[in-house]
């Protein structure tokens, strides 16, 4: 596979992270040129649908280039991934949402739609690949699209007059849900399960396949848990429950289905893929746990209040769980390399999330307690920001070193 097309999520991932920064100067240095939601609305997009969208889909094409039937095909479809989410970051850096932005979200979205024929047809065509693993991509494409419903409707619900009602925040919080718990999480467990099987590494097929079919019948109602913040009957906090509690135990189960895989880990002496595969599915659990409190009365209205706890959580997800796994998986398939190099971007990054999670959710504790703010807050986001940043650098100079290497 061409080696640019790794460097494009780099790239995704770099920007991502430069917005970041960004950010986190408006609070010390206001009087920046481009608007702050500009800004926001560009990073937000450029994380979700630009860096994890394009890795997973790139580590899918990593493992089984060789067995592709259309290299053409591929090449088309990152390509034009690459020069639609590019052109749309620009676009929300220039308007944030406005006529040309909207127009290159939607035209994403379509892009999504070939990706998801892309692969269901690549997937059904290989045969070698795990039963297992299938049932997660399939569930995992399904998301994909069911996701795309909340985008679409964000228009009609303005075209009603209904922007500035929680209907629009429902259909947002009905696109991260169906994204981040659906799609990318189920994608690259099934990726996860891939690589495993191709190394010969054991898991409990029980375990997952119970885990599988919990997971994706509590997916549904634990979207409720989004919505219990607004007014709404009690049958809704009921399917919250039974979601978020099935959710749980769907992890559990999943997590314990690999530790037949963790010690094999052990015996070959790969420390360093198991702690970050203990980092992981840790923050996974951690995040399944606090999905939890939403259920009990009172406290989701407290936490959807508090900006700091929804930031804190969503980079719990995409910074913690879903853009680590993509980096151990880039490793255990070989495009990063196990080196010195490696380790010190890993260490950077994982030391500026930690930051930059205490930062928010300590923040957050003071504010529900009325104590006040901590005094070196925004420049210790603003640190912790530029340490994800330096991280993120030296991981893609690690893959570009190996790629410099390997071409000699």
């Amino acid at each position: 596979m061409p080696k640019i097309f790794t460097d494009f999520t780099f790239f995704f991932f770099f920007l991502t992270a430069f917005t970041g920064v960004w950010m986190r100067l408006y609070p010390i240095i206001p009087n920046i040129s481009l608007p702050y939601k500009h800004v926001l609305h560009g990073h937000s997009h450029l994380a979700i649908l630009g860096w994890t969208f394009l890795s997973v889909v790139i580590i899918f094409l990593t493992i089984y280039w060789h067995k592709l039937k259309s290299k053409t095909e591929a090449k088309a479809l990152i390509i034009t991934l690459f020069l639609v989410t590019l052109t749309m970051f620009l676009t929300f850096l220039y308007q944030s949402y406005g006529l040309y932005s909207i127009i290159m979200s939607t035209v994403h979205i379509f892009i999504e739609y070939w990706t998801v024929s892309f692969i269901y047809r690549s997937v059904k065509r290989i045969h070698t690949i795990p039963k297992g693993s299938k049932l997660f991509i399939y569930a995992s494409l399904i998301s994909l699209v069911i996701s795309s419903i909340g985008p679409f409707s964000l228009g009609y619900i303005s075209s009603v007059g209904l922007k500035e009602t929680f209907w629009f925040d429902i259909a947002i919080y009905f696109y991260l849900h169906f994204q981040y718990n659906g799609w990318l999480f189920l994608f690259l467990i099934g990726l996860f399960l891939i690589i495993l099987d191709a190394k010969k590494y054991t898991i409990h097929q029980r375990l997952i396949q119970l885990g599988f079919w919990i997971y994706i019948l509590a997916l549904f109602p634990s979207f409720f848990a989004s919505v219990l913040w607004m007014e709404h009957p009690p049958f809704v906090s009921t399917l919250a429950a039974i979601g978020t509690i099935g959710q749980w135990i769907a992890v559990i189960l999943i997590l314990a289905s690999f530790l037949r895989a963790r010690k094999l880990l052990m015996k070959q002496n790969l420390n360093g893929i198991r702690i970050l595969l203990g980092i992981i599915f840790f923050i996974l659990l951690a995040k399944s746990t606090m999905e939890l409190g939403l259920v009990t009365p009172g406290l989701a209205s407290l936490v959807f209040e508090t900006r700091s706890v929804i930031i804190g959580y969503l980079h719990l997800t995409l910074l913690g769980f879903i853009s680590v796994f993509i980096l151990v998986q880039y490793t255990m398939i070989n495009i990063l390399p196990i080196n010195k190099y490696t380790v010190i971007g890993f260490s950077i990054f994982l030391l500026g999330f930690t930051m930059n999670e205490l930062l928010l959710f300590i923040q957050s504790l003071l504010t529900w307690l009325n104590i006040g703010t901590l005094s070196f807050y925004n420049p210790g986001l603003l640190i912790a920001s530029f340490l994800l940043l330096i991280g993120i650098a030296v991981l893609w100079g690690a893959y570009s070193e190996k790629s410099v290497e390997g071409a000699k």
